[in-house]
């Protein structure tokens, strides 16, 4: 009877050390899904073109839908640029992918892709963006969430 009732209590106290662990493992992964801001909203900044760095920082803003799309608003040469496209979220690393429908007539039909990732610490998107279609281009870029 003696080693039935300490079995009992062996295993009440296993059984409570697991509960107690999953209640903690639970708390942390709240705490870091909360300091990682949600990627949906307005995102404004600016992106540079590495091969025209005379052209120095240009606005850009990027539009997170909840949906799966997205669209960039851009100016490039003094011109609004307007591209729509889709996203995908992998842990903290964004990746987007659009084509420009507005601005430019040399830059209409052309397909980018940026993948940038979240900073924890600062809430912004830090990324590059590059293009297939010839010329060629790629740059970096630098967004904060407006809301």
């Amino acid at each position: 009877m003696k080693k039935l009732l300490m079995s009992a209590i062996v295993l009440i106290v296993f059984s409570f050390a697991i509960i107690l662990f999953q209640i903690s493992c639970k708390k942390g992964a709240l705490a870091d899904t909360k300091t990682l801001p949600t990627i949906k909203g307005l995102w404004v900044g600016s992106y540079t073109v590495d091969d025209q760095p005379g052209w120095g920082e240009q606005y850009f803003s990027l539009i997170i839908k909840p949906d799966g799309t997205m669209v960039t608003d851009s100016k490039g040469a003094g011109q609004q640029h307007l591209a729509p496209g889709t996203w995908t979220l992998n842990n903290d690393t964004l990746k987007c992918d659009f084509t420009c429908v507005y601005g430019i007539t040399s830059n209409i039909g052309i397909r980018e892709t940026t993948i940038a990732v979240v900073d924890k610490n600062t809430g912004e998107l830090r990324g590059k963006w590059k293009n297939a279609a010839a010329p060629v281009d790629s740059g970096k870029f630098i967004l904060t969430k407006v809301n």
